[in-house]
């Protein structure tokens, strides 16, 4: 096992207190935001771990700490009561603290892999790594409980996961995480996951917009979030005792939160639905009010209002109590919504994409390993060369090109590089291979130019596919041990998608042998085409049988006038046939056909020069001298 000091590998805590007996206690707020909350009766809530995490890189597939519970859950609470009573009623009989209200979360990757109870003790995680490649590691403390921590070990490598920024969270119990069950769904750990931000969640539940609470955050100030999410406004129409009061409390504290971090873009939401929306109130005033006025006063202030009521759907089975808070699937919509809003704010492109789709993790897993590639310099200077010469004072013959008219260099650039693989000659495979990328950066160019795609579009398209069709590398859930089980799984795969995407048109699904390009040389298409039938089960059961085929079509062929439509008809489906002993061979029809035709050059050369030395030509030797220097070339090798 190896073991670290834990206090280096918490996030989102402000500060962290020690304690006699090793472990730390991580605290989400500063002193004087602390002495706010005790004076708003709000301690307990405050002093919870919500948005606190153990972050690491190991290879190995077990990580463990010691865990002390300091405040448990408050079984008292109305929220927990409820959403105790209704799980129960479904049958539901987990325990609160083991995933059913709160719990500790592990993500691996930024894939979901389980929730743990939290109780005292020694807590053990174990996950899926059986190649044993550096994995991010993200463990999330309980958002209703406050626990301190210690004692950090796996038993691979341990390493402190790469230095990101952070989103900043501020709000009430829902954004606290409220009755969600597991600490990583709660809607601001999901958001920061698709921004691939650390997460510092300040939310208080049971509170409300109260200037007092931006007290003591020099250390945020210091070190600004990339992003602010604020949501309050449930509390506020709930317990103000007037609409005056509350749009006061609220012009307060926006206006001196946008003053405090005045370059950090602050995102403001309205309230989410509640059951009790139509209930009276002391303020006199609906959710829809609040809403208005909190849309009015992020336009004063400058800061992107986002409207909270449609969030999360009303439908009472979405919030955990059935009526106020969120559980794990209201929180998945909130989720999604707040990351649409931020998204035409031009934040979550600002940021890099996306960084918690399947794409976004693998190139995350990949990038924790020390010697995995960095910026390819050299292939965007290649880009701009390109571009260069497609510019209207660029190359006369470059900015001319269409897809059409270099279509066939494509081809031809290719088999050079096969020329060269075959050759075994890796200087001329480096130059034939520079000028394939040729071609798809020009064709990309052009397609650029006539605004179809550009080869931004090309590379994340591939590694889309790519990160695809090998779920046994970057997903979870399936394994390969060779070679043929992979191909097993890229082929269900490609299925998938062409049924997806006929679905998704609404059309039919396309033909099997739709996937086999018509530009291929016929051995080629021949090759594709069998494979794909016989992997349907249309195949013959023997290479023998094959062989009757064969024969079958010879005599079919043999049956037509020569010269013939019917006779070049017949003679491709004895050359199909060939191909077909070729595959249940095990034989590559193309690779053997080349084989053939370099050995028949070589003849052919060793013939010319043996003709030389008698002093003649090929072509003025009969026909029996020919089959004598045949024989004697094939002799010789």
């Amino acid at each position: 096992m190896t073991a670290a000091i834990i206090a280096s590998f918490i996030r989102g805590a402000h500060h962290l207190v020690y304690r006699p007996d090793g472990l730390v206690r991580p605290s989400r707020m500063s002193d004087k935001q602390m002495d706010a909350a005790k004076e708003a009766g709000r301690a307990r809530a405050a002093s919870y771990t919500a948005g606190v995490t153990i972050d690491l890189v190991t290879d190995g597939d077990e990580v463990s700490f010691d865990c002390s519970v300091v405040r448990p859950l408050h079984l008292e609470s109305a929220a927990v009561r409820e959403t105790i009573e209704l799980a129960r009623g479904r049958g539901d009989d987990r325990e609160p603290e083991a995933g059913l209200v709160d719990g500790i979360d592990l993500y691996v990757d930024g894939a979901y892999v389980l929730t743990a109870p939290v109780a005292d003790g020694p807590v053990t995680l174990r996950f899926p790594n059986e190649g044993h490649a550096p994995a991010h590691v993200v463990v999330y403390l309980p958002c209703l409980m406050s626990v301190a921590v210690g004692n950090l070990s796996t038993n691979g490598s341990l390493e402190r996961a790469p230095k990101r920024g952070y989103l900043l969270a501020l709000g009430d119990s829902i954004t606290q995480g409220y009755v969600v069950g597991q600490p990583g769904g709660t809607w601001p750990a999901r958001v920061s996951r698709v921004l691939g931000l650390d997460l510092v969640n300040q939310a208080i539940a049971g509170h409300h917009f109260d200037a007092h609470t931006l007290r003591g955050m020099k250390l945020l100030r210091e070190n600004p979030p990339a992003a602010i999410v604020v949501a309050y406004g449930t509390n506020d129409w709930s317990h103000t005792a007037s609409g005056a009061e509350l749009v006061e409390n609220m012009s307060r504290y926006l206006a001196k939160l946008a003053d405090r971090f005045r370059d950090t873009p602050i995102f403001v939401l309205s309230p989410v639905w509640r059951a009790d929306v139509d209930e009276p109130r002391a303020c006199g005033r609906t959710l829809v009010w609040v809403a208005s006025i909190l849309c009015d006063e992020c336009a004063r202030l400058g800061l992107t209002f986002v409207d909270g009521t449609d969030l999360v759907p009303a439908d009472p089975s979405l919030y955990a109590d059935g009526r106020l808070h969120p559980g794990l699937e209201g929180a998945r919509h909130m989720a999604a919504g707040v990351v649409e809003k931020l998204s035409e704010a031009g934040l979550v492109e600002l940021l890099g994409g996306d960084h918690d789709g399947p794409r976004a993790r693998a190139d995350a897993q990949t990038s924790l390993r020390a010697d995995a590639p960095g910026r390819q310099r050299e292939l965007e200077q290649a880009v701009r060369t390109i571009w260069r010469l497609c510019q209207p004072d660029g190359c006369p013959w470059d900015r001319v090109q269409t897809h059409e008219s270099i279509k066939k260099n494509m081809i031809e650039e290719a088999y050079e590089a096969v020329d060269a693989i075959e050759a075994h000659d890796p200087a001329h495979l480096r130059e034939e291979l520079g000028d394939v990328l040729m071609q798809v950066l020009l064709h990309a160019q052009i397609a650029a130019n006539a605004g179809e795609f550009t080869f931004a579009d090309i590379c994340r398209d591939l590694d889309d596919k790519l990160v695809r069709r090998h779920p046994h590398v970057f997903g979870s859930g399936v394994s390969a041990s060779d070679a043929n089980e992979v191909l097993d799984i890229w082929s269900k795969v490609k299925l998938e998608e062409r049924k997806g995407a006929a679905d998704a048109e609404g059309e039919a699904p396309t033909s099997l042998l739709d996937a086999v390009p018509r530009a291929l040389p016929s051995l080629m298409q021949a090759q594709k085409i069998s494979k794909k039938a016989a992997a349907s089960g249309f195949d013959w059961e023997t290479t023998e049988d094959v062989w009757a085929k064969v024969d079958e079509e010879r005599a079919e062929f043999s049956n037509e006038d020569r010269g013939s439509e019917a006779a070049a008809e017949e003679l491709g489906d004895v050359l199909f046939s060939l191909v077909n002993v070729a595959r249940k061979e095990g034989v590559d029809a193309e690779t053997a056909l080349r084989l053939s035709c370099d050995k028949f050059r070589s003849r052919w050369s060793a013939m010319e020069g043996a003709a030389r030395e008698r002093g003649a030509v090929l072509e003025d030797l009969s026909h029996d001298e020919l089959e004598e220097l045949w024989a004697q070339a094939k002799r010789e090798g």
